[in-house]
C-alpha cells in the first residue's frame, strides 16, 4: 500500500507539492536506520492536526502528493544517486515543488544538482549538527559526510547552520570557499542571527535540514545524535524567516533512523509540515485565516 503524506493525497497532476522518499542510507558510518525514516515521517503524519494555527492555514489544502519512493541499486552508490537525480528532476519538471524525505545525508548531492538543472542557480542553506565537508569518508565520495564539498567545490554558495562537530580541514575549506558559518554555540550564546543569515543567502535558496540539527532531547532518533542542538521553535523561526524574505525552491529533511521514540517521528513530520506550509503561503496558495500569532 502506498503511503501519503496528512490525511489526504491529493492526486499528481492537480498537487503544487510532490514529498519524495527517498529510503537510501548504504553511505552510514554509524547507526543504521535511516532508509526508514521517510516511511517513519509518512506514517507520524497521519496523526498530524492539518490546521496549523501558527500559520492559519492547513497545507494540505495546497496540494500534496506522496510520490513512490526512489529506488536503490545495492552496492552502487553511483548508480542510487543516478536514480535520486532523475527522479526528482522529472518532478521538477513538471512543475511540482519537491520535498524529499530521506535516507542519509548523501542523498542532497543528486537532489540539488536536480535542482540546478531544472531551475537554475540558488544558494544552500545547510542545517546540521555536522558540517559534511569531508572529501571522502570511508573510502567514499558519496558518503553522507561528504555533500557539501562536493557541492562547494561545483560552485554553489553555501550557508550553515546550527553545526557543532567539523574537523580543522572543513573549517579551513570553509574559510577558504566563504561559507557563511554559524555554528550551535553562537546560536546559543547570542540567539539567532536571522539578520545574518538572510544577508549570506542569495534570492533564492535550497534547504538542507538533518534532523540531527535538532537537540537529541527532542529528536535522539538519528544516525550520529550531538548533544547542544537547535530547538524546535529555534528551526521554525529560521525557517519562517528564510521563507519570509527568499524563493525557496525545494527542501530536504534527511537523517532521521526510527528507533522506537514516536515524539521524535511526530516532531519531524509536523517540521515538516509545517515547511510546506509556509511555501503555500509564500507563493499564494493559501491564505491564512482569523487571528493565529
Amino acid at each position: 500500500m502506498r503511503l501519503v503524506f496528512g490525511e489526504q493525497d491529493t492526486p499528481y497532476e492537480a498537487a503544487r507539492v510532490v514529498v519524495l522518499p527517498v529510503p537510501y542510507d548504504l553511505s552510514l558510518s554509524f547507526l543504521p536506520g535511516a532508509r526508514r525514516g521517510p516511511e517513519a515521517i509518512l506514517l507520524a503524519s497521519r496523526e498530524l492536526e492539518p490546521f496549523l494555527l501558527e500559520l492559519g492555514i492547513a497545507p494540505e489544502e495546497a496540494g500534496i502528493h506522496a510520490a513512490e519512493p526512489v529506488p536503490w541499486v545495492a552496492g552502487s552508490a553511483e548508480a542510487s544517486h543516478r536514480l535520486i537525480r532523475e527522479a526528482a528532476l522529472a518532478h521538477l519538471q513538471a512543475g511540482k515543488f519537491l520535498v524529499a524525505l530521506g535516507g542519509d545525508h548523501s542523498i542532497t548531492h543528486p537532489l540539488v544538482l536536480a535542482h540546478r538543472e531544472a531551475l537554475g542557480e540558488f544558494s544552500l542553506l545547510h542545517i546540521d549538527a555536522h558540517a559534511d565537508l569531508y572529501p571522502e569518508w570511508q573510502g567514499s565520495p558519496y558518503s553522507h559526510a561528504s555533500p557539501f564539498h562536493r557541492l562547494l567545490l561545483e560552485g554553489f554558495p553555501l550557508v550553515q547552520v546550527g553545526i557543532r562537530a567539523m574537523d580543522r580541514d572543513s573549517l579551513r575549506l570553509a574559510r577558504e570557499r566563504g561559507v557563511a558559518l554559524f555554528p550551535a554555540h553562537r546560536l546559543h550564546r547570542e540567539g539567532l542571527p536571522l539578520k545574518e543569515i538572510l544577508a549570506a543567502l542569495g534570492k533564492r535558496v535550497y534547504i538542507s535540514f538533518d534532523f540531527d540539527a535538532l537537540d537529541p532531547s527532542l529528536m535522539p532518533s538519528v544516525g550520529t545524535p550531538l548533544p547542544g542542538g537547535l530547538s524546535y521553535r529555534q528551526a521554525v523561526d529560521l525557517l519562517e524567516a528564510v521563507f519570509a524574505e527568499k524563493e525557496v525552491v525545494g527542501m530536504d529533511f534527511v537523517e532521521l533512523s526510527p528507533n522506537g521514540q514516536f515524539h521524535a517521528e511526530m516532531t519531524a513530520a509536523q517540521l515538516v509540515y509545517h515547511a510546506i506550509g509556509l511555501k503555500a503561503l509564500k507563493a499564494g496558495w493559501l491564505a491564512p485565516e482569523g487571528e493565529h500569532s
